[in-house]
């Protein structure tokens, strides 16, 4: 599948992808604004929710700090859901030192030629 030119591709380019796999699994996927879903304005992401499993994925716009994350996550976290925070590869040493001791795991994403490849979870 072909998804875009490897140097257009974005979180939120990452984000479709991630919520088309959770779809194929579990039919029921919504994406929407990072902000709008945690209610706090200016944040610059997507989040994909899962909720047959739970699951809330952030991305993170490449110039969002990940710092103001961790205490999203925190509140996130309390309301039942589990929290991931996916970034490109390369964002991967600040998002460990950013959210650590954080209610979230922690993913990579990265392009591979015209297609986005995730790793696996990381606890920060």
């Amino acid at each position: 599948m072909v998804l875009t030119a490897p140097d257009t591709i974005t979180h939120q380019t990452a984000a479709t992808v991630a919520a088309s796999i959770h779809m194929h699994y579990e039919g029921e996927v919504v994406e929407t604004p990072l902000g709008s879903f945690v209610g706090i304005g200016g944040l610059d992401g997507v989040a994909v929710l899962a909720p047959n499993q739970g699951l809330v994925e952030f991305f993170p716009g490449h110039r969002q700090p990940l710092s103001t994350l961790g205490p999203i996550s925190t509140s996130v976290a309390a309301s039942g859901w589990r929290v991931a925070v996916l970034v490109p590869a390369e964002r991967m040493g600040d998002a460990h030192q950013s959210l650590r001791g954080f209610p979230l795991h922690l993913q990579s994403w990265w392009t591979d030629g015209d297609r986005i490849c995730f790793g696996g979870p990381e606890v920060p």
